[in-house]
């Protein structure tokens, strides 16, 4: 069994490796910049084998959706900012992003092929906090920071190791966008 998700690249940059030093002089530990990504869906515990059906799925829930501009501003903390457990940053177009991860869910749910079905939110995790404890002057200085500014050309089903040093990802399939 391996652990999935798919998900959509988000290069990291000085502007994001400035966040993390911050976070880390906090004593927060911030998520690896070769990580930076959003989550369309996770999957999680699959066999090996549905890899190419997972792939498909991605393939499907893309069609018509061409190439597009990923933007990624602003910081917030889920749950909140006064007891935040993870520190995000806010992806837009949210509409395009949504509209993939729900066209992704029925994919998955035709094909049989479980996943968290949480709610979409459109967001890069950049940090999580054990105790809560986060300064509010990093949200502060951060709610109209612009972080990123990309193109998207594919879709990736990703797998993740769990170990010891925290999560390592390995690209599994890739997925053009295509006009």
């Amino acid at each position: 069994m391996i652990r999935t998700f798919v998900s959509i690249p988000v290069p990291d940059n000085s502007e994001m490796d400035s966040l993390r030093r911050e976070l880390r002089v906090a004593g927060i530990r911030p998520s690896p910049p070769e990580q930076t990504h959003i989550t369309l869906r996770f999957i999680g515990d699959v066999q090996e084998s549905k890899v190419k059906r997972i792939a498909a799925c991605v393939e499907r829930a893309s069609q018509g959706i061409a190439p597009f501009e990923l933007r990624v501003s602003g910081i917030g903390a889920f749950p909140n900012e006064n007891r935040p457990s993870v520190i995000w940053l806010g992806a837009e177009p949210a509409g395009t992003l949504r509209t993939l991860a729900d066209r992704l869910a029925e994919e998955l749910r035709k094909e049989g092929i479980g996943f968290d079905a949480k709610p979409f939110r459109a967001h890069v995790t950049v940090a999580r906090s054990r105790d809560g404890d986060v300064p509010l002057r990093i949200f502060d200085s951060h709610r109209d920071t612009l972080f990123s500014e990309s193109q998207v050309r594919e879709i990736l089903v990703m797998r993740s190791d769990l170990g010891p040093g925290g999560a390592k990802h390995t690209v599994l399939a890739r997925v053009p966008l295509l006009k």
